[in-house]
């Protein structure tokens, strides 16, 4: 699998106003030095170890406290570095990028893994890749809606590259952003904001979806 288009992609954006490409840039006050590229190897790890996937369970954006400093979709640092990490992360040459005093810990990213129970069928991926943060400043989120159009390139380029995999919208916006490249997908919601249970609910009826053999990319 050839990541190049994939990362070029990632690391070429240049950052909106309010958004935060956590591929390319570091902030000087809550990231370490080497943090971008901490980012873009630990979300290299993550592709390669989950390449056979034949479910894409695809969210709305990096928040703050996960993806924005792991690197990875639904994923915190705690769940790669912590005292207590992802049975997949076991071993492998994953590390943290932010200078707080303890790894990152994120609801969403502990509720999508304990659903997932250790399956790695599944991949994990983000219509808009990059951060957007809201008027509290960069510790924030905010929805991505004005943006959505920004990664769509990027979420074709991942979906190409993954293409015997089912793609599945977490969220309405997700679903949003598939229906821009014209994929009808299917719906599960998202995992905050009390959507814990129903999440956990359609995680667990991908058990009975059979793989999408030689899906198109429009």
């Amino acid at each position: 699998m050839n990541l190049e288009p994939l990362f070029d992609l990632l690391t070429g954006f240049r950052s909106l106003s309010g958004v935060f490409n956590q591929y390319r840039d570091v902030h000087p006050d809550l990231d370490l030095p080497q943090g971008a590229v901490v980012r873009r190897a630990n979300l290299r790890c993550y592709l390669e170890l989950f390449a056979e996937a034949r479910t894409i369970l695809i969210g709305e954006a990096a928040g703050y406290a996960g993806c924005r400093f792991s690197g990875i979709p639904f994923t915190c640092e705690s769940q790669l570095v912590g005292d207590q990490p992802l049975g997949w992360s076991v071993g492998q040459p994953l590390a943290r990028s932010s200078t707080a005093a303890e790894p990152w810990v994120e609801r969403s990213a502990t509720v999508v893994w304990e659903a997932l129970k250790g399956r790695r069928d599944c991949l994990l991926w983000n219509a808009f890749p990059w951060h957007p943060y809201g008027d509290s400043g960069p510790l924030s989120n905010r929805h991505p809606l004005q943006d959505l159009h920004e990664g769509l390139e990027v979420l074709r380029c991942l979906l190409s590259l993954f293409s015997t995999a089912e793609p599945h919208a977490v969220g309405r916006v997700a679903q949003r952003a598939l229906e821009m490249i014209g994929i009808q997908a299917p719906y599960i919601r998202h995992p905050s904001h009390g959507g814990a249970r129903r999440f956990a609910e359609g995680v667990a009826a991908l058990r009975q979806t059979p793989p999408l053999i030689g899906r198109r990319i429009p």
